[in-house]
């Protein structure tokens, strides 16, 4: 089933083009940055980069996603799938070891290729900085092709996945980060904080995947961005560190792939 996947995406034109798109642009990261920097580290290239990285890798993930189960299921093909020897877990679980599979490779050689050009020969990549980028934006995007996944098996129409996708998009991506202000004051109305955020709201709010990452970020690759705030930088309590951050990152990636599939098993198709 994976297999399948993988052949029908880097087999079409626009699954083609996508993933080439998705390169592009870290390798275009690591291209620009040594010319806005001297001696450029990852620092500054997730600095470069970090705008676009929160919006295209969200984008990217949703998209490899939300077709894997409703387009086959509004086609008419997954019914004729499950007469072979297949189970409803080989269909979810597979199509997410392909498709992870794609967005591993697509991000993995980005940034390579953009480290590469930042290295080589006008600045230096510290090893650990590196990882820690590459891990943090592959959990970012596995986080959201779990959610579009979710999404492609809880409904049978591809308009309405559609629509959920990008609704849930803008929703995360847009208007996430927006609403603090609406949260600090809904809390003052009940009496619960006073002029910022608690420590505890301030967890629970960035618990969305995009604040997780810029967290993750944050305390491993570009420590220098933290300025002020209490619950920023290592003077801050423990859960709203870099490393509980990365745990939440894979909550998203295992909890609505089982979510999904526990809801795609008890569907009548």
């Amino acid at each position: 089933m994976a297999r399948k996947d993988i052949r029908g995406l880097i087999g079409s034109r626009t699954g083609k083009a996508g993933i080439a798109f998705v390169v592009l642009i870290f390798v275009f990261g690591g291209y620009i940055v040594p010319t806005t920097a001297s001696d450029p580290t990852m620092t500054d290239y997730d600095g470069f980069i970090r705008g676009i990285a929160l919006f295209l890798v969200p984008l990217f993930g949703l998209l490899l996603g939300y077709r894997a189960v409703v387009g086959e299921r509004a086609a008419g093909r997954l019914t004729l799938t499950l007469s072979f020897p297949h189970s409803r877990a080989d269909i979810v679980f597979g199509k997410m070891i392909g498709r992870g599979l794609v967005l591993f490779v697509t991000i993995t050689v980005g940034v390579l290729g953009g480290a590469a050009l930042i290295e080589y020969p006008f600045g230096s990549v510290a090893l650990d900085r590196l990882v820690s980028y590459l891990g943090a934006t592959l959990l970012f995007g596995f986080a959201f092709l779990a959610v579009g996944m979710a999404l492609s098996t809880l409904t049978a129409s591809l308009r309405r996945a559609t629509v959920f996708t990008f609704g849930l998009f803008f929703l995360f991506v847009v208007g996430w980060p927006q609403l603090t202000g609406f949260f600090l004051q809904g809390l003052e109305y009940l009496n619960l904080a006073s002029d910022e955020l608690p420590n505890w709201a301030v967890f629970v709010h960035g618990a969305e995947p995009s604040m997780l990452y810029k967290r993750v970020l944050d305390t491993y690759v570009s420590p220098n961005k933290l300025t002020s705030g209490a619950a920023l930088g290592s003077a801050g309590p423990w859960y709203l560190q870099g490393g509980p951050a990365a745990w939440l990152l894979v909550g998203w990636i295992i909890l609505p792939s089982i979510g999904g599939y526990l809801q795609f098993r008890r569907t009548d198709l």
